[in-house]
């Protein structure tokens, strides 16, 4: 197995990776299109098995992508992030990971530390009429301010770039109140993730009316989201609408703790 750079293939090598796991790869090229020295594959005879990949912030670094095939091995996984942490060569700034609890063990051999569990939320595309909202304040186009003020509000660290230009695509919606915005897109034809999410701690009111206007323009198709597995008011909001907790995860770091105000984070 080869581990290493990808080479000018990569899109297409993305297109057949894709239509074997469930993978975002909207952010996976469009990561290793900003910068190259921080996205890593593992190939044999030509084929994406695995790769790692990571975007670099003000005060954090977030390992954004970590995605693989069944048969890829666990040495192999760690020759992926022995590159990736290597070419970061970073030692002050926090380095941020969301892992499911299966793979923990692999981060905790580099020395990441665990910040906080995480829920994954599932809805599974039932019915569409179960609740009612008053849409006023809501706005799909009005979005960039409250992007650029909650985000860093609860991140502390501006990655205004980086949803607008990395994460955004063709099917993304954004929805947003001044106390915060909501933005999801299309993993594949059957599947909405919400991602990023955040919204003042005080504005549970519109944070309940962006889930079910959520809900109304995307419910038939699945919905998932990470969120906090300790923040009530996050969780309850969640289970009233209908999500189910389908696995849980653990955002960790490496380096210096990092500032995030969880109570803000409805969708990592």
């Amino acid at each position: 197995m080869f581990v290493g750079w990808h080479n000018e293939n990569f899109e297409r090598a993305v297109e057949d990776f894709d239509s074997s796991i469930l993978c975002d790869t909207n952010l996976l090229i469009k990561t290793w299109q900003q910068d190259k020295s921080h996205s890593f594959g593992a190939y044999k005879d030509g084929e994406l098995f695995g790769m790692v990949s990571a975007f670099r912030f003000d005060k954090a670094v977030l390992i954004n992508n970590f995605c693989y095939k069944q048969e890829l091995s666990s040495d192999d996984k760690k020759r992926l992030l022995s590159l990736l942490l290597k070419n970061i060569n970073e030692s002050d700034k926090s380095i941020l990971v969301l892992v499911s609890n299966e793979e923990r063990e692999l981060f905790d051999a580099f020395e990441f530390k665990s910040f906080a569990p995480f829920h994954k939320a599932l809805y599974d595309g039932h019915d569409v009429g179960l609740f009612s909202t008053n849409f006023s304040n809501i706005s799909s186009t009005e979005y960039m301010e409250p992007l650029r003020m909650t985000d860093k509000e609860a991140y502390r660290d501006d990655r205004f770039f980086y949803i607008t230009h990395m994460m955004m695509k063709s099917s993304s919606l954004v929805l947003s109140t001044p106390n915060g915005y909501q933005h999801s897109y299309a993993l594949n034809k059957s599947t909405i993730k919400i991602s990023p999410w955040v919204m003042r701690s005080s504005a549970f009111e519109d944070a309940q009316k962006l889930l079910r206007a959520l809900i109304h323009h995307r419910g038939l198709k699945k919905i998932i989201a990470f969120i906090p597995a300790k923040v009530k008011e996050i969780t309850d909001l969640y289970s009233a609408h209908g999500f189910k907790y389908a696995q849980n995860y653990n955002l960790m770091y490496l380096n210096e703790k990092p500032d995030i105000n969880l109570e803000m984070i409805y969708g990592f």
